[in-house]
């Protein structure tokens, strides 16, 4: 009965380490590709302003 505690607490430690990992990407991500969006569209505006 221990060696299945301790299997399962080892899963369910495994997925809350892969979550948080998840979550930590996600946010990296979503705050890169909002950089991202601003410095195109800052690009966008200087080029427009040159013609």
């Amino acid at each position: 009965m221990s060696e299945i505690k301790g299997q399962l607490l080892g899963m369910l430690m495994v997925l809350v380490v892969f979550s948080l990992v998840g979550m930590v990407l996600y946010n990296n991500f979503k705050s890169t590709t909002e950089k991202i969006t601003e410095k195109m569209n800052d690009e966008s505006v200087l080029i427009d302003a040159m013609n």
